[in-house]
């Protein structure tokens, strides 16, 4: 399975800026896509991902994840995303948090028509 980050525990910890995230989060799409055949793969590995990113409580991992799937115009659940929204807060970490809030604020811009996936069930 595809992991969003090989070092998130290391990045995590150094604070990594907008510029490492948007990094990090163009080589997850990257891997991502190649993992999944059709859309209907990325939908389900990107439920996956988020799930262990949010059982891991990696506030970075899931920033990622959110930053990844917005990157590919896919949306968690409303109530999903309020989920990752708490656990990320709690970090003390700016550029995580914008992050946030921007997949936050395209996830409304994107209105009702917009492509959102649930977690999987494990």
């Amino acid at each position: 399975m595809t992991t969003c980050s090989s070092a998130s525990a290391a990045a995590w910890g150094q604070q990594p800026g907008s510029s490492e995230l948007l990094h990090r989060i163009r080589a997850s799409v990257a891997r991502i896509r190649v993992d999944a055949a059709n859309g209907a793969g990325i939908e389900r590995l990107l439920s996956t991902l988020l799930r262990h990113a949010l059982a891991a409580g990696s506030p970075f991992e899931i920033a990622l994840v959110l930053g990844s799937a917005a990157e590919l115009m896919l949306f968690p659940e409303p109530e999903i995303l309020e989920q990752c929204t708490a656990a990320v807060q709690q970090a003390d970490q700016q550029a995580l948090r914008g992050l946030v809030w921007a997949v936050r604020h395209r996830s409304m811009r994107s209105g009702k028509g917009a492509r959102r996936f649930a977690l999987d069930p494990q």
